[in-house]
């Protein structure tokens, strides 16, 4: 599933330690981790009559290594506490056309027959990631190509400003009542696509969902009349991974972001979710890095597969989940209340008075500016501003994200769009604070400026109400009174202001120079990619 080439994901590999390691002989049957012969990741459970089983991928990296990841192994169990083994199911080249990588899949049956879902490192004359499809008559295979060819590779979704060749990656697939198949993959970019009866054809279009802190490694699931979709979020964003959800009615959307439920694994910035009902108990698994086994540490390319039970309160939300290690070493007790440490569910968005009324984007991502804007840094938003920029950026964050820009007439400013996405939203103690000053100085030799009064005045009434969204627009409606005046031939600068560390939003900008008349500063520094400078996506609306 994930490819160290990640931005920002580098500095990860330096912080990780091997802390809270177990051994395999130190652990109860039903205890964490669950596989203990060899190193696990990746986890989907199947349930097939009255056995369950877990496909995973067999981590094999060495010292240095990010990830070895060779062959998909299974495991089944009656009991949870009791899993037996089975070896290898596949290997990515009995894709002939695939060359390495088992990464992220997921089994599951239709009409008698099983088929896998998986990710692999494509071969000529396609680059990067792509899905495919083996099929079985038992759910312990022997599995073999379906199709003959991928199912989706990186070339079917493009997206040319953005073009790391790893968003094809982590399938999951899940069958409606009506009999229809469907199946969701992606990094940074989050696919879905029907399939046609075959299994092996997409029926239609491939859509695009947008939810808020996507990164990778969705997985399907559904109780009642709600659909659920999880998914690993924050790890675009300079975070270690967490597990965020999801809700629908429909398969289709749309989709409600519920945040959190799962806090960052050990030892390993990735985790990823498969989740179960089984014997009328829901599970979920999870991967961490904590195994030991003879004298091998965890590690980041070294996880371990772990199950906790899942529980869901009352309005049909899940219950925050907390890793343990008695797993489902113990009966359930679904009236324990765990709250994760940081960043669960419930954690109340502050709503303050502020003299800018916000519109936020929902569902979808905006590939344009609304109306004619007197002022805009990119044309095409959604496809240019693909990197994303909070107060956790940067080497030691920061308080300050800032835009400049160049007034060609008199303007009277009424509106402000900015292209966001993702976050945490802004609480009592991360908040966004909008300013606007005139630049009295720039100084090319440390590419900073200087700043004047605020012209949008006292900063307290000029808090942002923001709760986490998809990418697309954030729409800022000034109150007449603070509707400053811009002078034609100045230079001024929008800046959003925050406590140094925190994700309350993020603002996303190119890597590229789209605006020619200012530009990105983090902390009032110039922000340059490869010594190319960019420029947040912003557009401002007056008279």
């Amino acid at each position: 599933m994930h490819n160290a080439r990640i931005a920002g994901f580098f500095f990860f590999v330096s912080l990780l330690t091997c802390t809270n390691l177990v051994g395999a002989q130190d652990l109860d049957p039903g205890e964490n981790p669950i596989f203990r012969n060899i190193f696990t990741a990746d986890p989907a459970p199947l349930v097939h009559n009255d056995t369950l089983f877990v496909y995973a991928g067999h981590d094999e990296a060495g010292e240095g290594e990010m990830f070895n990841i060779t062959e998909w192994v299974a495991y089944s169990t009656t009991d949870l506490k009791n899993w037996t083994y089975h070896g290898p199911v596949m290997e990515p080249t009995d894709f002939d056309w695939a060359i390495s990588d088992a990464w992220a899949s997921q089994v599951i049956e239709k009409d008698g027959s099983f088929y896998f879902y998986t990710t692999v490192q494509h071969g000529p004359p396609h680059e990067g990631k792509g899905v495919g499809v083996a099929e079985a008559d038992t759910p312990l295979g022997p599995f073999t190509d379906a199709k003959g060819s991928a199912l989706v590779y990186d070339a079917m979704t493009p997206t040319p400003e953005d073009p790391h060749d790893w968003d094809d990656i982590d399938p999951t697939a899940f069958t409606t009542e009506d009999g229809t198949t469907w199946v969701a993959w992606g990094n940074m970019h989050l696919y879905l696509a029907k399939l046609k009866p075959n299994m092996t054809e997409f029926d239609g279009p491939i859509r695009e969902i947008y939810l808020p802190n996507f990164t990778e490694g969705p997985w399907i699931h559904k109780r009642k009349d709600t659909f659920y979709l999880s998914y690993p979020c924050f790890a675009h964003q300079n975070m270690f991974e967490k597990i965020c959800y999801a809700t629908a009615s429909d398969i289709t959307g749309p989709w409600t972001y519920r945040g959190i439920i799962m806090d960052r694994t050990e030892n390993s910035f990735t985790i990823h979710p498969g989740i179960v009902e089984y014997k009328d108990q829901w599970y979920f698994f999870y991967h961490t890095a904590q195994l030991s086994i003879d004298g091998v540490s965890g590690a980041m390319g070294r996880r371990s597969v772990s199950v906790e039970y899942l529980h869901y309160n009352e309005d049909g939300t899940i219950k925050p989940i907390e890793k343990t290690q008695k797993g489902v070493s113990e009966p359930p007790n679904p009236t324990d209340e765990y709250k994760a440490p940081i960043f669960h569910p419930d954690a109340p968005l502050v709503t303050v008075d502020s003299d800018i009324e916000v519109t936020q984007n929902h569902g979808t991502a905006d590939s344009s500016w609304n109306g004619n804007p007197a002022i805009r840094t990119t044309e095409e938003p959604y496809q240019q501003t693909t990197a994303s920029e909070s107060f956790n950026s940067g080497e030691n964050g920061a308080t300050q994200m800032g835009q400049t820009f160049t007034v060609e007439s008199d303007l009277e400013l009424e509106e402000i769009s900015l292209y966001a996405g993702d976050g945490f939203g802004t609480t009592e103690d991360e908040p966004a604070t909008l300013a606007l000053y005139e630049v009295t100085e720039e100084d090319p030799a440390d590419s900073s400026y200087t700043v004047g009064k605020n012209l949008l005045g006292p900063g307290e009434e000029m808090r942002i109400n923001y709760e986490p969204q998809g990418r697309g627009l954030l729409k800022l409606q000034l109150a007449e009174s603070r509707q400053p005046t811009l002078n034609a031939g100045r230079t001024y600068v929008l800046e959003v202001q925050g406590v140094r560390g925190s994700a309350p939003l993020f603002w996303r900008r190119t890597q590229s120079d789209t605006y020619t008349e200012g530009a990105a500063y983090r902390d009032r520094s110039l922000i340059a990619d490869d010594s190319t400078t960019a420029d947040f996506g912003m557009a401002l609306y007056g008279k």
